[in-house]
């Protein structure tokens, strides 16, 4: 219920997109034009077991920031994931901050090496 809360709602926030997970997949999210299935989202995220992507993802549906819609086609079953809207504005609060991170920090080798300078996060309106 809005406003009983005796949790801070911002660092409730940080919290949950402060986790190891969390931005790897809204800017895996954001950009598509369409849902993704887990297996979709499992083979574009680097270095992710099928246990943390589980988890983070239930997370992201539980905070609100992700749409999870289970489908069935020809018997087969899957999963679709997608931003919410308020998975869209934490994409535009992790766009504000990389672009104060580079501004504050510049962009090292890591930075380089993963072409984070040509994000398409820091590009959009």
């Amino acid at each position: 219920m809005a406003g009983k809360s005796t949790s801070c709602p911002t660092l409730s926030l940080l919290h949950i997109v402060g986790k190891k997970w969390t931005i790897p997949i809204i800017e895996l999210l954001y950009p598509s034009t369409k849902p993704l299935q887990f297996n979709e989202m499992q083979h574009l995220l680097v270095d992710i077991t099928p246990k943390n992507l589980s988890r983070s993802l239930k997370e992201l549906a539980g905070a609100k920031m992700v749409r999870r819609v289970e489908m069935s086609n020809n018997g087969l079953r899957y999963t679709e994931y997608s931003l919410t809207e308020n998975g869209r504005a934490v994409e535009r609060l992790v766009r504000e901050a990389k672009a104060l991170g580079i501004c504050m920090y510049g962009t090292n080798s890591y930075c380089v090496s993963r072409q984070c300078h040509l994000c398409p996060m820091l590009k959009a309106t």
